[in-house]
Order: structure tokens, then sequence, then C-alpha cells
């Protein structure tokens, strides 16, 4: 019987398909949650639809603002003309 040994390459691609499960459980919580909100706040599938979408979403923080590498950033890009 041949001895299996698990590869460091092994190891790397169960670490990422663990990660990307995490990340995808987490997604399907925020959204679930977002859904069981919404299904009582919402007038039309529309307004419903987009809660939804943006459940993962987080607001821009001041922190976001000041940092060197985002600074020039366009944040509101509905506000420009």
């Amino acid at each position: 019987m041949d001895d299996l040994k698990i590869t460091q390459d092994d190891l790397r691609r169960l670490r990422e398909s663990c990660l990307q499960g995490i990340r995808e459980s987490e997604l399907y919580q925020l959204r679930n949650d977002a859904k069981l909100r919404a299904v009582h706040s919402t007038q039309s599938y529309e307004e419903f639809k987009d809660i939804v979408d943006a459940a993962h979403l987080r607001p821009v923080t001041k922190a976001d603002k000041d940092n060197a590498q985002t600074k020039s950033r366009l944040w509101n890009s509905a506000t420009r003309e």
C-alpha cells in the first residue's frame, strides 16, 4: 500500500476551500437576515431586492476617508456631474 502524504499544496487548497465556505456562509446569513427584516418593511419587490442585494455593504467610515490610499477616491459617484 502506498503511503499517502499531504503536501503543502494540498493544505493550501484545503485552507482556501474552507475560507471560501466560511465567506459564503457569512454572506448567506447576511442576506437571509436582510430578507427577514425587509419582508415586513418594504412596499415593492424592487425595494426588497435592493435591501437584500446591499446586505453585505458597510458604510464608509472616517478612517476610510482619511486613508491616504483612498483619500482621493470619489465616494459618492451619484453626485458627480
